[in-house]
């Protein structure tokens, strides 16, 4: 995620100016193929430098007549000033689309940006998101595992879980809070995603709304989104710990250049059937362990994600590049 170093150099002093402005901050910065591409954040009276400081980041919905980064960002304000929370809300574009390959590579490099522009607790990062942002909650959020602590979804415009059906299986050990209208095709956006996630060993909790069909203006909204978020913080999902794996730093090759092998010093401390590698878009990659020693099982160039549980419960991960 890392990656975009021309965009780092391109926004360092806008960064240094973002440190003192206002609370509500609009901007924009040539991405790609667009030009000014805008986002928005808010920054809640409690934000101290000299701490770190929780993120929540904020997908919107479709509808461009209403929505877009700002006016989303614009609707939470509350929710987040209620919370302490630092609101980074990417703008989907004029299709309105948030999950589009050049919004998700967006809201990547916005995020790793918010983080130098601010001191980010890393390990309390969280993605919410309404209507169409409610399904890039799931899409995006579900290939990056690593990077969010929590999930909030709210009437997420879904057809059924066959959409996310490669990457569910991610939703291991990850807490989501469904929020639901009664009224909002329950049957093909709420029950199978909620079943699917149980069925994958993620900790869910869920409101569903009586008589709420698909909208973000319900009732008591802000305390309900509270509630949600307090929920997605503080439950003990088994991912709270995010120690590194004392991994060897020299990625060896074996007599397939093509195939990484990493030795794994601390393999006595890790229960091996936690163990998971992964591309950085979430996809598994195939692996053998002898003794210390992991290798690929499979043809791969790039950087890989690994992750385990230590004896403890502890979850740990480390990156490796494989050239």
């Amino acid at each position: 995620m890392k990656n975009n170093i021309l965009f780092s150099l391109c926004v360092f002093m806008f960064g240094l100016s973002v440190l003192h402005a206002q609370e509500v901050i609009d901007g924009g910065f040539d991405f790609e193929t667009v030009s000014n591409k805008k986002y928005s954040l808010y920054i809640p009276s409690a934000y101290d430098d000299s701490q770190s400081n929780q993120l929540m980041l904020a997908l919107h919905p479709l509808n461009p007549s209403r929505w877009d980064g700002e006016t989303w960002r614009d609707t939470l304000i509350q929710f987040a000033e209620m919370n302490d929370l630092i609101l980074v809300s990417p703008d989907g574009g004029p299709d309105g689309r948030i999950d589009d390959a050049i919004d998700t590579s967006f809201t990547s490099a916005l995020l790793d940006s918010v983080s130098n522009w601010y001191n980010i607790n890393e390990n309390e990062k969280y993605v919410m998101g309404f209507s169409w942002g409610g399904k890039t909650t799931y899409t995006y959020g579900l290939r990056r595992t690593d990077e969010f602590a929590g999930y909030l979804v709210i009437g997420a415009a879904i057809n059924g879980v066959g959409e996310i059906s490669d990457i569910i299986d991610n939703a291991k050990d990850e807490n989501f809070y469904l929020v639901h209208g009664s009224q909002d095709a329950v049957s093909s956006r709420y029950t199978p995603l909620l079943n699917g996630l149980n069925n994958n060993n993620a900790c869910t909790e869920t409101m569903l709304m009586a008589g709420v069909g698909h909208t973000i203006d319900f009732p008591d909204r802000n305390q309900i989104l509270s509630d949600a978020f307090e929920w997605i913080k503080n439950n003990n999902c088994g991912t709270s710990s995010t120690s590194e794996l004392n991994i060897v730093s020299t990625l060896l090759t074996s007599p397939n250049p093509s195939n990484g092998i990493v030795n794994i010093e601390n393999i006595q401390d890790i229960n091996l059937a936690t163990m998971q590698v992964t591309d950085i878009i979430g996809k598994k990659i195939g692996f053998d362990i002898d003794g210390q020693v992991l290798e690929l099982s499979q043809e791969f160039k790039g950087l890989v994600i690994l992750t385990a549980l230590n004896k403890k419960g502890q979850r740990l991960t480390s990156k490796i590049l494989v050239e």
